[in-house]
């Protein structure tokens, strides 16, 4: 029989900081629940490179040019084309209700510098040009209409810029698309800076309330950090009149005093309630763990989301229609299950190809695993770490008045003692909440003992305490 050694009650949850970073305040508690309550997020990456069914690093991985690059938005690129003709994201958005998803983020731009919508900008390159289509319009409609909360994902960077390698045109860092040192280059980064925050803008204001901003890539360079790289994007609440790479005032956004705001700034003027990320180089009101990597550890005491792909990239790549090639089910499964019980939210990926169609075996396999999570429902939705979970053996989560105990893959005891509960706590009830089976159990004053509890090395099994008192 295993026994659990803990602390002898229940402690409160840990408290989180709400930090000021360059002068914007983190999100309190409040304005995060969505997040901690949803658990359950579905990306989507989508765009030129979805053509070429290589990743969405196809452009920078194999130094094509902005002006070769440009033609995947055309006819003449063939069956690179991305010609958009399924585009539905009524059908995204059913995924992501069948894979039990609460919040869905698709990629409004990547590193590509291809806009996925309308954009005012003298030198933008946009979905609205090549295709008379906004893309993010049709994707926000649907996500909402289906009372999910949305989520924009805005690259920094642009390797359409020569500009983003040598920011100040006097030391141009080694790429592949042949770029070397050229003093036009510092005026060449101060234009897509410029391009970043009129798009900023616009993300912000044309399409309702946005509920999540998924920024991406604020290292210059492709060296360094995203907080390296805050010097020149400027993320915090103002701009500075000191900056080297001044934003054309044409371009700015103001407070109620006149002053220009900085990246963030604009976003929380006009999105006040949003949730962003710190790969701006502003701290973020939420953190990221990215990768299929297995999670371990403490309990995350602040919000934080991992996110992953089912296939090598996270752009459509052809590998994504052979099933042998795609997460196997109880990985993802083990993944999130591993996210719950350390506070955690999971944002699982998914690529539509060139034509707008997510591929059938990473349909099937999201389906089958929102069928589990469905199953065990109660166990995720709502819920919060409870004590410390042990690596690869069982976690725990906690909702009102039940704890629910996860048993991962390599715990096979029949037999399981809880940490002490608080005093005046007792159970009433255990049971499978996939199965809804009756769990025998003992309890001796604060120690509840489980007892054949029928494991399968092969599955999560999820068993629920029901208690007379409020878990916290």
């Amino acid at each position: 029989m295993t026994t659990v050694n803990s602390i002898a009650q229940i402690l409160p949850a840990p408290v989180r900081e709400v930090k000021t970073d360059m002068e914007i305040i983190m999100q309190p508690d409040e304005k995060v629940q969505w997040m901690m309550d949803g658990k359950l997020g579905m990306f989507i990456h989508w765009g030129l490179y979805s053509g070429v069914a290589r990743g969405e690093w196809y452009m920078e991985n194999n130094g094509i040019s902005p002006e070769e690059y440009r033609k995947l938005a055309y006819p003449e690129s063939g069956e690179q084309y991305f010609d958009a003709r399924d585009f539905d994201p009524q059908k995204w958005v059913e995924l992501a209700q069948k894979m039990g998803a609460k919040y869905v983020n698709m990629t409004a731009q990547h590193h590509d510098g291809y806009a996925l919508f309308e954009s005012k900008y003298i030198n933008a390159f946009t979905s609205k040009q090549t295709h008379n289509r906004d893309f993010v319009q049709g994707y926000v409609e649907a996500v909402r209409a289906a009372g999910l909360k949305v989520g924009l994902y805005k690259t920094l960077i642009n390797w359409r810029f020569p500009g983003y390698y040598d920011v100040t045109g006097t030391d141009c860092q080694p790429n592949k698309f042949g770029y070397t040192t050229e003093n036009r280059h510092k005026e060449n980064a101060r234009l897509m800076k410029e391009e970043l925050y009129c798009q900023t803008k616009e993300l912000m204001t044309n399409y309702g309330r946005i509920d999540q901003l998924f920024w991406d890539g604020g290292w210059l360079a492709q060296k360094g950090t995203d907080a390296a790289g805050a010097y020149f994007w400027e993320p915090g609440k103002y701009l500075s009149s000191d900056n080297q790479w001044q934003v054309n005032p044409y371009f700015q956004d103001f407070d109620e005093t006149g002053n220009p705001l900085g990246l963030m700034g604009i976003v929380r003027k006009y999105q006040p309630d949003i949730l962003a990320n710190p790969r701006s180089g502003w701290c973020g009101d939420y953190t990221c763990e990215e990768g299929g990597a297995e999670v371990k550890g403490e309990i995350r005491k602040d919000v934080v989301e991992k996110c992953f792909t089912l296939a090598p990239c996270w752009g459509y790549s052809t590998v994504m229609e052979d099933e042998s090639k795609i997460m196997l089910l109880q990985r993802i499964k083990r993944l999130f299950a591993d996210c719950l019980v350390r506070n955690m939210c999971c944002l699982i990926n998914v690529a539509p190809d060139r034509h707008g169609n997510i591929p059938k075996p990473v349909e099937k396999r999201l389906t089958e695993f929102g069928e589990w999570v469905n199953s065990a429902s109660e166990a995720i939705y709502g819920t919060r770490a409870l004590w410390q979970p042990v690596d690869g053996q069982y976690g725990f989560c906690c909702k009102n008045n039940v704890i629910y105990v996860y048993f991962f893959g390599d715990f096979t005891e029949d037999n399981f003692t809880l940490p002490p509960v608080n005093k005046g706590m007792k159970a009433l009830k255990a049971y499978n909440v996939v199965t809804k089976q009756k769990v025998g159990f003992s309890q001796n004053g604060q120690v509840v003992k489980l007892k054949n509890i029928a494991l399968r090395n092969d599955e999560i099994t999820i068993l629920a305490v029901e208690l007379n008192k409020k878990v916290r």
